[in-house]
């Protein structure tokens, strides 16, 4: 699947119609780094800029809308997953890994 295929599936996802029908479509469509990448930032994120797996798996999520630039504890430089982000982990059946242990419960 291309990445035009992928958008355009997530496009779908944001309607009430396709909301439960196109997460495990993108989910087959992505990588097996963009996974990895995914599932990093949803169980211990916000990842910064030099712990994240694959900086060019990042961009592609971003580019995709699954993943996005944002602030943490006062500091810029870190990603996180988008809410659709996690929609398209479940729908695809993914396996979560363990969470970080930190200032978050």
């Amino acid at each position: 699947m291309s990445s035009a295929q992928i958008k355009d599936a997530i496009s779908k996802m944001e309607s009430d119609e396709g909301y439960f029908t196109y997460g495990s479509i993108v989910w087959d469509a992505l990588s097996p780094v963009q996974r990895e990448v995914l599932k990093q930032l949803l169980f211990q994120g916000p990842i910064g800029d030099g712990s994240i797996v694959s900086k060019s798996a990042r961009d592609d999520l971003m580019d995709y809308g699954l993943a996005a630039r944002c602030c943490f504890m006062g500091e810029q430089g870190y990603a996180c997953a988008t809410y659709i982000a996690y929609s398209v982990f479940k729908q695809g059946g993914g396996a979560p890994i363990a969470k970080k242990s930190g200032v978050r419960d």
